[in-house]
């Protein structure tokens, strides 16, 4: 341990060095840090804020206030020239991964997360809802903010992106709910696209999962520097069970007939997986090439081929810990909307409207004013009934398959 002769002696570059490498072995030593001084609060919060975790309203102000200048109108005279020291410059900061997972639409979310935009410049991961990215779209495209691995959830049922936006422009790996959007965008717009992963309720109907099948195909079809595709079964109260399995394996047939897609009932909730992915352990794009390595390999008698990796996966879940914020609610992953799903009084999109957003490219939704705009606006009327009659023959087609 330094003397404090010796300390004071130390060149204050030196003293920067080590107050950082302190504050970069746990967090609990870098916030007891920040009660040392003001300058040293400055240098530390960079290292506090690597990887941030937004689930409510809340937590959106206090990062944001935390982060921007403090007013210079406080009331104590003599502390007022302290006080309104601005803190370093937002783009200093160096923010790894981003969990934006919140289940309100506010434009003060917007405003605040707007003004510290250049905080999460450079980031590497990030987990959003599909609400969430098109609320923020409009500042999100005003800076360099383009992840290379992204989870795209919801709360029940999957809300449509435009995966033309420039977040998606350096995505490489990509766990998402949804894989058609705004402007007739799909996962093949994804330039740089190599990992894909989806996921789906293995107690679907019948004529959804063909139809499911169907669109996963045509994803493998379209996107071709895809070099591994992971359609993940979640089963009901964690049981896996050998003909629901197989089931799928005949419906998804052709698409097993490609080497890079993999059907894996290893499912963990979005939580477990977004924790993995933050923290740079082995992710769902890993388990599931072991899922298949388990498939090719010899069996053992009698042994389930897959009981040692879903035993692993239980007792992951089993102490995972639960949602216990207030304002916070589980995260959904499911590609077709829940059952029990039931429509926010402040979503506008889905309000009072009869069906759902599926997430294989159709948009079940009757929007009674379309008709009013055939008549009042004559140069969308070409365009509606284009809308129309193809919702149309997909309800067709949909009855007959």
């Amino acid at each position: 341990m330094l003397s404090e002769s010796l300390w004071i002696r130390l060149p204050v570059e030196l003293i920067r060095e080590i107050l950082l490498f302190l504050a970069e072995t746990s967090m609990k030593k870098a916030r007891e840090l920040r009660l040392v001084c003001s300058d040293v609060n400055i240098l530390v919060l960079p290292v506090l804020f690597r990887h941030v975790y937004l689930v409510n309203y809340d937590q959106v102000f206090y990062l944001a206030s935390t982060l921007l200048p403090k007013r210079r109108d406080y009331e104590i005279p003599a502390l007022k020239s302290k006080l309104h020291v601005l803190p370093r410059n937002l783009s200093s900061y160096s923010v790894k991964t981003w969990a934006f997972i919140i289940n309100e639409r506010r434009p003060s979310i917007e405003t605040a997360l707007s003004s510290i935009a250049p905080v999460f410049v450079g980031l590497s991961k990030l987990a959003i809802t599909g609400q969430n990215l098109s609320s923020n779209a409009f500042w999100l495209r005003e800076h360099f903010i383009h992840p290379t691995v992204m989870l795209l959830v919801h709360f029940g049922s999957p809300h449509l992106v435009n995966f033309y936006d420039s977040v998606f422009q350096r995505v490489t790996h990509l766990y998402t709910s949804i894989t058609h959007g705004h402007r007739y965008s799909t996962i093949k717009d994804i330039p740089h696209l190599t990992h894909l992963a989806v996921s789906s309720r293995a107690n679907l109907h019948d004529t959804t999962a063909r139809n499911l099948a169907k669109s996963l195909l045509q994803i493998l079809k379209t996107c071709e520097n895809l070099v591994l595709f992971v359609f993940m079964l979640e089963f009901p109260n964690d049981t896996y069970d050998d003909r629901t399995y197989f089931q799928w394996k005949l419906w998804l047939f052709k698409c097993l007939q490609d080497k890079r897609f993999i059907l894996c009932a290893d499912f963990r909730p979005p939580r477990i997986e977004w924790s993995d992915i933050a923290n740079d352990r082995p992710t769902l794009w890993d388990r599931a090439l072991i899922w298949r390595k388990n498939e090719d390999a010899p069996p053992t008698p009698n042994k389930p081929i897959h009981e040692d990796q879903l035993r692993e996966s239980r007792s992951l879940k089993a102490s995972f810990p639960p949602v216990r914020r207030r304002k916070e609610d589980e995260w959904e992953i499911d590609l077709v909307q829940r059952d029990s799903f039931n429509v926010h009084t402040d979503d506008p999109d889905l309000q009072d409207l009869p069906g759902f957003v599926s997430a294989f490219g159709w948009l079940c939704l009757y929007r009674r004013s379309c008709f009013l705009c055939l008549f009042c606006f004559p140069s969308l009327m070409l365009s509606c009934w284009i809308d129309f009659l193809s919702f149309l023959v997909t309800y067709r087609l949909r009855q007959w398959y």
